[in-house]
């Protein structure tokens, strides 16, 4: 998901496991997954490329899962989170992966089980920080109000979801802007979508924002040799990277099939491939503490954030 805009299309392919195949055609609404077919719902406003990111993974999958009658895979692409909350509710999605905020959004909305974890780019987790210069008298994030800062995009979950949700549950009120060098009301944070990690540190060491939030594993790379010059105001717990949901209702013999394949696809070769062609994925755990304890943070956090997502 990388931006806000609204393009209501549904892409859908069935794909015979393990061939490539070229970008299908957009329509308007798919019907249930045939017999035999596994469906993988993804978001995004880039749906050829999201196709082309998910469809190796999900070939790899459906093709070892034939002892529970699956022997292909199909990727449905939407361009938002209620879209996607639609085909689970309809039984068009049966997989659904993302990162904790909209895993949460699905989850409260539709009848969806959290099943594993994910590692995305070698990562069980993430944190985020929201820093400023040090030199701008800003030292905690009260000192934020009548000041504008820079999230990232407007769905990431380290870069704009989770900082939002500390600084809105902290008293804080935010409002949205077009404009950095827009006149903020003192008893408001003004925020600007950079939307990229790399525009935010940017941004904040030339002063053309007050503040910035980053993934916390990103902060010290992006500061690079200034990293001197920057304060960290707040650092975030931490979060699941990425959560895998079925859909409740699909055969128990399956949901074990699918389980057993996620947690195995790091021992062998060809799922290694797999995962690191699915955005540097390491491997798939479960939830240390259980999903309801290691979520327990995000639905907690969630409604103020909500409204974001339901775009």
């Amino acid at each position: 998901m990388r931006n806000r805009l609204c393009l209501c299309l549904v892409l859908v392919l069935c794909v015979g496991c393990g061939q490539s195949s070229a970008p299908p055609p957009a329509v308007a609404s798919p019907s249930p997954a045939p017999a035999g077919v596994l469906s993988f719902g993804s978001v995004s406003l880039n749906p050829t490329q999201e196709f082309d990111v998910v469809r190796p993974f999900a070939d790899f999958v459906a093709a070892n899962l034939h002892e529970v009658g699956i022997g292909r895979a199909r990727v449905v692409v939407v361009a938002s989170l209620s879209q996607m909350v639609e085909e689970l509710r309809e039984g068009r999605v049966d997989l659904f992966i993302d990162s904790p905020f909209p895993a949460a959004f699905v989850w409260k909305h539709c009848d969806v089980e959290p099943l594993l974890r994910r590692w995305k780019r070698g990562s069980d987790s993430y944190r985020s920080v929201v820093f400023a210069r040090h030199d701008s008298g800003i030292v905690s994030l009260e000192d934020l109000s009548g000041k504008i800062m820079a999230f990232g995009e407007p769905f990431s979950t380290s870069g704009f979801l989770m900082p939002k949700a500390a600084l809105v549950s902290a008293g804080l009120r935010l409002v949205n802007y077009e404009d950095p060098a827009a006149s903020i009301p003192p008893d408001r944070v003004g925020y600007v979508f950079s939307n990229d990690a790399e525009n935010t540190m940017f941004w904040v060491l030339k002063e053309k924002v007050a503040a910035g939030a980053v993934n916390a594993d990103y902060f010290e790379a992006l500061a690079g040799d200034r990293l001197e010059e920057l304060r960290v105001l707040h650092t975030t717990e931490a979060v699941p990277r990425n959560v895998v949901c079925v859909r409740n209702g699909l055969d128990p013999d399956v949901v074990r099939a699918i389980e057993k394949t996620l947690l195995e696809m790091h021992l062998g070769e060809e799922g290694q491939v797999a995962l690191r062609e699915f955005e540097e994925t390491a491997r798939f755990d479960r939830f240390p503490g259980g999903s309801e304890h290691d979520l327990e943070l995000i639905m907690t956090l969630l409604p103020y954030v909500q409204e974001d997502l339901g775009r």
